[in-house]
């Protein structure tokens, strides 16, 4: 994953009182995502469309003593929100995206 990770312009974030999180929205869906401190730290840090080393970097520089899990549970958590149409991912189809496009040899 080494381009920029954008989310989606149909996405709206909210941040909570400070400490507990955020919601996101997905305005086509309807469907939201309560968010903890971590995944609204990722959230704004996606707003500028990082790459992911770029991500990683940024988020190791806000939080205290990171896990050495870091790494796995940011690709997980990127992973969930792309799945539900929250951001893309580069090197990715959308979610629902046809994977194998026939070809028009009639074959």
């Amino acid at each position: 994953m080494s381009g920029q990770i954008e989310t989606n312009p149909r996405a709206v974030y909210r941040r909570m009182k400070e400490g507990t999180g955020g919601v996101l929205l997905h305005l086509d869906s309807g469907e939201y995502r309560r968010v903890n401190e971590t995944g609204a730290m990722i959230w704004e840090l996606l707003e500028a469309a990082p790459t992911r080393v770029e991500l990683l970097t940024r988020l190791r520089d806000r939080i205290d003593d990171p896990p050495e899990t870091l790494e796995a549970e940011v690709d997980a958590f990127l992973q969930a929100l792309h799945q539900r149409g929250l951001v893309h991912l580069p090197g990715t189809a959308s979610p629902g995206a046809p994977t194998d496009l026939p070809d028009d040899s009639g074959e």
